[in-house]
């Protein structure tokens, strides 16, 4: 009794089987496929950004792909030049200047792909424009200084190389103009920052006294010192405020240092014009290795050498402002 219960049993569950096996089959004959699948909802969506590089030498033909998309797995690059590539950021480079399809195809695990394109444009960008250089109190007012009273000199003292020069008035103005007595010593000094390599002008405006007949006739020499030549250790600081500008122990700290042929980037002398009307005078250089240098001005032509071994000669000399310029 036992063993027909069972055989029955087993019989039934054939029948189950079959049945249930011939209803899948019917299922899928019957209805469309897929109809009732669930939709994929993060299908995957492809995006990036490009970036093109910077720098010196030929740095802009190099473009960086930073991937974007969402919802995907694996990625695949076309640049437009021939390359491809599979990672997931991606970089290339270009051959020169031209037009440039890049496209990005996205896919997930589940196959989908997404895919997106970019014309890309690349072009050789013009050279970056050179600064002009900031020259504190360029034109020679009577400004505060950190020590001693206000003077059109404020801005410009280095006291381990001359005296300073002096306020004055002339060419319409009043206290706007420093000056170089005859038979002294005076100066005016300053450092700035310029861009390697680059060309600059100077231009300068400056009177002279009528001469005065005397044996030892005024100039104005003008220097533009290397900043190779600063005193071992010094690092420049470029001060906006004449006020905060030191007077001495910075930069060029003697003589010698100044009249070095090696730290030197321009020299030029201006004779007595016997015209006592304001002139420009401009002047060129090129920066050299320099990121820094120095503008040295001082009157010479004098038979008095002095503590610092120079003196300025029988004539007066006013210097109105002095602008320094980038050629671009």
């Amino acid at each position: 009794m036992k063993k027909q219960f069972k055989n029955s049993f087993y019989a039934i569950l054939s029948i189950i089987a079959v049945f249930a096996f011939n209803s899948c089959e019917d299922f899928e004959k019957f209805e469309p496929l897929d109809a009732n699948s669930i939709a994929d909802e993060t299908p995957p969506l492809a995006s990036f950004t490009a970036t093109q590089g910077a720098g010196p030498d030929e740095e802009w033909k190099n473009y960086t792909f930073g991937n974007g998309s969402t919802s995907a797995t694996s990625y695949s690059w076309d640049f437009g030049n021939g390359s491809t590539s599979t990672d997931v950021d991606s970089a290339t480079t270009y051959p020169g200047e031209g037009t440039f399809v890049v496209t990005l195809v996205a896919k997930d695990n589940l196959g989908v792909s997404s895919t997106f394109s970019e014309t890309i444009e690349v072009i050789e960008p013009d050279e970056p424009l050179v600064p002009d250089p900031v020259l504190i109190n360029f034109d020679f007012d009577k400004l505060p200084k950190s020590s001693g009273s206000d003077c059109s000199c404020a801005g410009w003292i280095n006291k381990d190389i001359g005296e300073q020069g002096e306020s004055s008035s002339g060419n319409g103005g009043t206290d706007n103009v420093v000056k170089f007595d005859n038979n002294e010593p005076d100066h005016v000094y300053q450092e700035f920052a310029v861009t390697p390599n680059a060309d600059y002008t100077i231009a300068i405006v400056t009177s002279f006294k009528s001469p005065t007949g005397g044996p030892f006739p005024s100039m104005l020499e003008l220097r533009v010192l290397t900043g190779s030549g600063y005193a071992a250790g010094y690092t420049p600081t470029y001060y906006t405020d004449t006020a905060d500008f030191p007077q001495e122990d910075w930069g060029y700290t003697t003589i010698s240092q100044v009249e070095d042929a090696t730290n030197n980037l321009l020299v030029e002398v201006q004779d007595n014009p016997s015209d006592d009307g304001y002139f420009t005078k401009t002047y060129t250089f090129n920066a050299g290795a320099n990121d820094s240098v120095a503008l040295f001005i001082r009157g010479i032509g004098g038979d008095s050498i002095g503590d610092f071994l120079y003196t300025g000669g029988d004539e007066e000399i006013r210097a109105d402002s002095v602008i320094i310029t980038a050629v671009n």
